[in-house]
């Protein structure tokens, strides 16, 4: 269920605010007839976030894992309840593995129109009014063609929404999240252009529909998938929300 995370995981802020919970619902379809349901609970305090995601799917099962993100101490910390065990990955160790392989050679091909579409549609989830908007584009390169639909209902007014915003922007500025390339082609330069195009979006999505077909046409497949928050909570969050329980070893 990782393509869920390549979409959909937010993070951080700079400026004091309150504390942030908020629970996100997701359903998938496709995938070569694998689906699968996941739930994730994101909590943002200050410089820190911890995301809780529970899967479902026939392949897996139901799976359960932790990731701490820590912007003061410069570190990933990954947990597995079941195996009360951690990995940990530094800022420092993202930032060597993507100069290592900065020399790759890329797919590359002329950057596809994005259309943004911001239309007049509203309607209200969790008590709030949401405006549509629609980012689609097609790509076609030698590895195969995408086609892309996402169709977003934003708002600003929720809580918390000033902190979500300035984790997300904190984050992507230190140059370690993970760019999902392979979904533009394979060139980490088209996916940069396309995270410039759509960043004037302003809002918070609280309901997301993706459409997406893969691959060239004698071997395609489609995934669609469906999110929705369903909780929000600007509350106080134990500073031990994110530590590392105590009993846990860390993974070798």
């Amino acid at each position: 269920m990782k393509i869920h995370r390549i979409f959909l995981i937010l993070l951080l802020g700079v400026f004091v605010y309150a504390d942030v919970m908020y629970e996100m619902q997701t359903t998938t379809e496709g995938m070569m007839g694998m689906g699968g349901e996941t739930t994730m609970r994101i909590f943002i305090k200050g410089d820190y976030s911890r995301t809780e995601t529970t899967s479902k799917s026939p392949m897996t099962g139901e799976t359960t894992d932790i990731t701490i993100v820590r912007l003061d101490k410069g570190t990933m910390w990954t947990i597995d309840p079941e195996k009360k065990e951690y990995s940990e990955t530094t800022f420092e160790e993202v930032s060597k593995i993507k100069e290592k392989v900065k020399g790759e050679e890329e797919v590359e091909f002329e950057m596809p129109e994005i259309k943004i579409e911001k239309t007049d549609e509203k309607k209200k989830i969790l008590d709030k009014e949401c405006e549509k908007v629609v980012i689609s584009m097609d790509v076609t390169s030698e590895e195969g063609n995408v086609s892309f639909t996402q169709t977003m209902w934003v708002t600003k007014d929720v809580p918390g929404y000033q902190e979500i915003y300035n984790f997300n922007k904190k984050f992507a500025e230190l140059g370690i999240e993970a760019s999902p390339s392979t979904m533009m082609g394979g060139s980490k330069k088209s996916y940069e252009e396309f995270q410039k195009k759509t960043s004037g979006i302003e809002g918070f999505p609280l309901e997301i529909d993706l459409d997406m077909t893969m691959g060239a046409e004698e071997m395609s497949f489609s995934i669609k998938m469906h999110s929705v928050i369903t909780e929000f909570e600007t509350k106080p969050i134990d500073q031990k929300v994110f530590e590392i329980p105590k009993g846990y070893t860390l993974k070798d």
